[in-house]
């Protein structure tokens, strides 16, 4: 149930963005896909199963991966005017994984 719970929540929020951006209301609708709401309701769930460590160690995760997405962010768009739309999303996400991997990489990580 409790998993059930999350998929309703995350997909609440992501009906809601879509909505908003088929509405022509890009800047409300990613206002509203960037608030924090699952980041806070994950936040909350580490806290419980394990900690305040935990969220802590995630929390720091989420600031350096903030770069990889803004790789993605930017590849889409830079690539959707000049590829094809899903090709653009592909591109744009096999990147994030590299800029991803790369910083695992580089933080030793991948032991």
């Amino acid at each position: 149930m409790q998993y059930f719970l999350y998929f309703l929540f995350g997909g609440i929020i992501t009906s809601g963005v879509t909505y908003l951006a088929h509405q022509s209301k890009g800047l409300l609708a990613a206002f509203v896909g960037t608030l924090p709401l699952i980041t806070i309701s994950t936040f909350v769930l580490i806290y419980f199963h394990s900690g305040q460590g935990a969220v802590l160690a995630y929390a720091k995760g989420l600031i350096v991966m903030i770069f990889p997405w803004m790789v993605f962010i930017l590849s889409v768009i830079f690539l959707m005017p000049r590829i094809a739309f899903v090709y653009a999303l592909f591109a744009a996400f096999c990147l994030q994984l590299v800029a991803a991997f790369l910083i695992f990489a580089l933080s030793g990580n991948f032991r």
